[in-house]
């Protein structure tokens, strides 16, 4: 498959071949309890001072599934909703009902759901909020598997107070990443926070954090092209590329990145694209080696398939020496990952239908990345991966050779960008 890499001041190449890009989860809806159904839109990663001392779910007598969740505040706080959602393998929301406010404060609350049947699978299942009209999701995310009913496999029930993290370690321990001397990643969480990668096993800590909700581009983390000069249109990543990349394209608002894709030439060095749109690049701002990388991303749909060529991924200086790992790319309609190298570019797509909102993570570590879409495992990567500091692009690229069906005007959003480290 093509790279997206293409010559720029003799660094970051990318011919096609390796990347992928991320999308993001969606909270669904919450029954409160007087019955009114509440629209929970955007679960983003929770920044309150609200730790999660136990999470766990119990089967009632007529075999349907309740959860009871302990939580207390480092200081008082009152939210709109508290509530426990679920989530299918593939990605469907199956919240627990019952979700009521809250006063939450340093004494412990304790808070049952309603009960619901659930199809037979596996599942995980988070406690969430809503303040000021936005719904955050807290950690630990445990799961539970059922035949039809009743819960059979439920995860461990943590019972810290500071930050509960998933009960498998991670087995090798992973190196501090270096970020360039201009690097600012922005530390909102810390090692004491509840904050955790979705579905990624071991202890974390934030090192870089944008959740889009100020009312323009943080220039101290984001550049708003592709490796150019503020302000200027730039030409494509890869050549199959069909849109410039331009600032104009680029905006924050609603809590959401939106990086836009319309119908409208532009010329770059002499080349004319018929289409414009909108990327963001962390070079020269922040750049990591190894960790946990995560973006929940909306992409625009052509009925079942991913429509353009949206993508989460990570580049080093000297491509493909430096390797590239693309977190998810929408080729072909299909989501994606694959991690490029001089050795090659392995990965692979996941099966179903990931348009709208989902979650797309990836843990880099020596030897070996693992991916994760909606908190579940994908795919892994064990051979050609590199150790050299990757910065993050998230782009909606035009393609009819190697995205999905091109659709303009197409937005494709971005809840938030993370990254942890060990």
């Amino acid at each position: 498959m093509p790279t997206k890499h293409t010559a720029v001041i003799a660094r970051h190449r990318r011919p096609f071949a390796a990347r992928t890009k991320a999308g993001g989860l969606l909270l669904a809806t919450a029954v409160l309890a007087g019955g009114a159904l509440v629209q929970a839109a955007q679960a983003k990663a929770s920044t309150a001072p609200i730790v999660v001392d136990s999470l766990s779910v119990s089967a009632t007598p007529d075999g349907q599934l309740k959860a009871t969740t302990r939580v207390h505040a480092t200081k008082a706080i009152k939210v709109q909703a508290l509530a426990v959602a679920a989530r299918s393998a593939g990605g469907g929301a199956f919240d627990f009902p019952g979700a009521a406010p809250a006063t939450l404060s340093t004494s412990p609350t304790t808070y049952t759901s309603g009960s619901r049947a659930f199809p037979a699978g596996t599942y995980t299942y988070f406690v969430s909020y809503k303040v000021h009209g936005s719904w955050y999701r807290l950690s630990p995310v445990n799961s539970f598997t059922t035949g039809g009913g009743s819960a059979s496999t439920p995860s461990g029930t943590p019972t810290a107070t500071a930050s509960p993290s998933p009960t498998v370690p991670t087995p090798t321990p992973t190196p501090t990443p270096t970020p360039t001397s201009t690097a600012t990643p922005t530390a909102t969480a810390s090692s004491s926070s509840s904050d955790a990668p979705l579905g990624v096993p071991g202890t974390w800590r934030n090192v870089f954090d944008d959740e889009f909700n100020g009312t323009g581009l943080d220039g101290s983390k984001w550049n708003p092209n592709w490796l150019g000069c503020s302000g200027c249109t730039t030409k494509p990543v890869n050549s199959g590329e069909l849109s410039a990349y331009s600032p104009s394209q680029v905006s924050v608002s609603g809590g959401n990145l939106h990086l836009k894709a319309v119908q409208q030439s532009a010329t770059v060095n002499g080349t004319t694209y018929p289409y414009v749109s909108g990327l963001v690049e962390s070079n020269g701002k922040a750049q990591f080696t190894y960790g946990a990388f995560e973006a929940r991303i909306y992409t625009p749909a052509s009925g079942t398939q991913i429509a353009n060529w949206p993508a989460f991924w990570t580049d080093g200086q000297n491509w493909p020496t430096d390797g590239e790992m693309d977190v998810m790319e929408g080729l072909g309609g299909s989501a994606c990952y694959h991690f490029h190298s001089p050795a090659g570019g392995p990965g692979g797509c996941a099966s179903g239908s990931y348009t709208g909102w989902h979650t797309y993570g990836a843990e880099w570590a020596p030897g070996s990345v693992t991916y994760y879409y909606d908190g579940k495992q994908v795919g892994r990567i064990t051979t050609g991966i590199t150790s050299a500091p990757m910065y993050l692009i998230l782009n909606n690229a035009v393609s009819s050779t190697h995205g999905g069906p091109t659709q303009v005007p197409a937005d494709m959003m971005v809840d938030y960008v993370k990254v942890w480290q060990h």
